[in-house]
């Protein structure tokens, strides 16, 4: 196993750099993630591994397990470099560099009853995380993104969405043309806080995709109007609305439980 001791050695000064910059990972495509749990995430669904740099508390720990299959493909690291290439205020000792996945969406390909969760122009990582893991354990049969969305493959989003970015079916592309190209196959229903249909009264169709929009805006009208049907979550207190995330999972949940 080769050791790594240096700060300034070109594999960690690589490291750093796909952590750090959403155009030189495009460029690489290749991303970083950190800890055990992401990495037994990316390995159990199948994610190429490029390679892992491990501490000496990493190797000692139970984890180490997860390094089996990987020869020549594992560095040492003193905790100097670690210390370094670290974005956890609580960092478990192993980082790897890994291939971008290719799992495009194909609404095509999609059972009758299938079901999209769209997100347009989000930009808080946490929360694109969150939505992806939430579309996750709902049970969609993908995500759509819009190019203007944070990067999929910034550490926030990637630890927020708990490996379930590795799982689920994923495009980024044009909203408004994706929109207008399965309009009749796939029925928008974009997410609005008021002047929608209330939430408990709907049944969805087959192929059907709640479109969210950005946290602070919400939808503007010119996106609300390319989807078609407008759906508002009915608030019995007194909260003007709710985390963009937060309000995702509850039209999946009705989604998921309302489908014809």
């Amino acid at each position: 196993m080769e050791k790594i001791t240096s700060k300034d050695n070109p594999k960690i000064r690589e490291y750093i750099k796909l952590g750090s910059s959403r155009k030189h990972r495009q460029e690489k495509n290749a991303f970083v993630i950190e800890g055990g749990k992401l990495l037994e995430e990316a390995l159990r669904s199948g994610v190429e591994v490029f390679s892992v740099y491990v501490t000496d508390r990493w190797l000692e720990g139970e984890w180490a397990r997860l390094l089996e299959g990987l020869e020549g493909k594992i560095f040492w690291i003193s905790d100097v470099v670690e210390q370094k290439i670290r974005q956890s205020q609580t960092p478990q000792g192993v980082y790897a560099v890994c291939r971008m996945l290719d799992n495009p969406v194909n609404p095509a390909t999609m059972d009758v009853n299938g079901t999209l969760l769209g997100l347009w122009n989000l930009q808080d990582p946490g929360n694109v995380g969150t939505m992806i893991r939430a579309a996750d354990a709902m049970g969609v049969d993908g995500v759509v993104l819009s190019r203007d969305c944070c990067d999929l493959y910034n550490l926030k989003t990637l630890r927020a969405a708990m490996g379930s970015l590795f799982r689920m079916p994923l495009l980024v592309t044009d909203m408004a043309e994706f929109l207008e190209q399965y309009r009749g196959e796939v029925t928008g229903f974009a997410a609005v806080v008021t002047g929608g249909e209330d939430l408990t009264g709907v049944t969805f169709p087959g192929k059907s995709m709640i479109v969210i929009g950005n946290e602070g805006n919400g939808l503007s009208a010119e996106q609300a109007a390319a989807c078609d049907r407008k759906v508002t979550i009915p608030m019995r207190g007194n909260a003007e609305s709710l985390n963009a995330a937060m309000a995702a999972t509850i039209l999946l949940w009705e989604m998921a439980g309302k489908r014809k």
